[in-house]
């Protein structure tokens, strides 16, 4: 029998999983989805390979299991900064910038990583569902703001936060996308 680090066999193996998303996460952001493969993530892990197997039926499993942990981690932040800010027009503000920063510091490469990534489509729906949930924050501060149709808002606004997105992506200054992105949703263009 193996030896385990840990006080119980489910926390050892809570640890074990939880050490190859960990190291999944660093391959996919070096690397990107073609260096994901189970010898490379294992031995980030510093695990056997054959272990990949005793946690993830698949590659596409422990790549859910990555998009699963990445958006409850995002969610999870901007939960905290829009919960500080006050209702309105501060909190769509705090939203913007949250989204821009984060993408800047990086959280955001992930998901471009798993993007090109071909799951089933079972798999994709899982993902699908979990970017949903990102989605209702944007969707309860534009209710707020009185907008009668908040999910139509919502899918407008987030055009034009997945634009600053890819501009931050690809070196803008997170802060200034930012400031434009805010004007462009609460003024529109400028004249």
């Amino acid at each position: 029998m193996p030896k385990i680090s840990a006080p119980t066999v489910a926390e050892h193996r809570d640890a074990q999983r939880t050490a190859l998303i960990r190291a999944a996460e660093a391959v996919l952001l070096e690397g990107g989805l073609a260096a994901a493969t189970p010898r490379a993530v294992t031995e980030r892990a510093g695990l056997a390979r054959s272990s990949f197997y005793d946690y993830f039926p698949s590659k596409d499993d422990l790549l859910v299991a990555v998009a699963l942990r990445a958006f409850e981690q995002w969610n999870e932040e901007i939960g905290v900064e829009l919960a500080e800010a006050a209702p309105g027009l501060e909190r769509l503000r705090v939203f913007v910038e949250a989204t821009l920063r984060m993408t800047a510091d990086g959280k955001h490469g992930l998901a471009t990583s798993l993007r090109e990534a071909e799951l089933t489509p079972k798999r994709r729906e899982d993902i699908g569902a979990l970017h949903a949930a990102l989605f209702r924050p944007l969707e309860q501060t534009l209710a707020e703001l009185g907008h009668s149709d908040a999910t139509l808002w919502a899918y407008l606004a987030q055009g034009v936060l997945g634009a600053g997105v890819q501009l931050v992506e690809h070196g803008a200054n997170h802060r200034a996308v930012a400031d434009s992105a805010f004007q462009l949703l609460t003024r529109g263009l400028p004249a």
